[in-house]
């Protein structure tokens, strides 16, 4: 299609897009619904078409942008229009807002920014559709000295060996240690076996002069302290 000067005109999407991006620089993201936020990141990853259809089908489909941004790339992949390249950025999203949230800076104690890491769990661990089990180990001054997820298993639980967490704690000169894990069902609520495997590592790491701080269990809405027994 010609414009009266006789130059081609540019698609009506690529108009759409250029004011949205506008939107958002000189308004912010508050000024965009999720659907549109989504159609501009997909607009970088699918240049040539309207994304604005399939942004809304995509919400429609998972429910809400957070379990978009939740959902495995060959999850993503099954939905018409989103190819490898568009499944990757959105991905990439997610890793950036994980990595952004990390409390894990070394001039940042992880337990005097309580709220800090609440964010970064809930981001990082709220929306996993598959049970994992994490060990923060801390030095002296409550400082992060490493980080691994010791197990993943089902959408039911995920096992893991005393002996890991304590092999893991040990070899990292943990002075205390905070264990995380997530429930998929969404349920904040431990279970029996969450609390008896607290009291049992507990129990195995006192011997050894390691102090376990908290047993934290994590769903997409909240986080609750099995130490203090009540929702953080």
């Amino acid at each position: 299609m010609e414009r009266d000067d006789g130059r081609p005109r540019r698609p009506h999407h690529e108009g759409h897009r250029s004011r949205l991006r506008g939107r958002f620089r000189t308004s912010g993201p508050a000024s965009l619904a999720d659907y549109e936020l989504l159609e501009l990141l997909l607009g970088y990853a699918i240049p040539r078409k309207d994304t604005k259809p399939i942004a809304k089908g995509l919400l429609e489909r998972f429910k809400s942008l957070r379990r978009v941004l939740d959902t495995p790339a060959e999850q993503l992949e099954q939905y018409p229009g989103i190819g490898r390249q568009a499944s990757t950025l959105i991905r990439l999203a997610k890793a950036l807002m994980e990595r952004y949230l990390e409390p894990f800076d070394e001039a940042a104690p992880v337990l005097s920014r309580p709220e800090r890491l609440a964010d970064y769990l809930r981001t990082s661990m709220g929306g996993q559709a598959r049970e994992r089990f994490m060990i923060l180990c801390l030095d002296a001054s409550g400082r992060l000295v490493h980080r691994a997820v010791l197990s993943e298993g089902t959408v039911d639980g995920a096992y893991v060996y005393p002996r890991e967490v304590l092999r893991t704690a040990i070899e990292s000169d943990a002075v205390s240690l905070v264990l995380v894990h997530n429930h998929p069902s969404g349920t904040l609520k431990p279970s029996e076996q969450d609390l008896r495997l607290t009291r049992e590592l507990s129990e195995i790491c006192s011997r050894v002069g390691i102090t376990l701080n908290d047993h934290l269990v994590v769903t997409a809405r909240g986080i609750y302290s099995i130490s203090l027994g009540r929702e953080l």
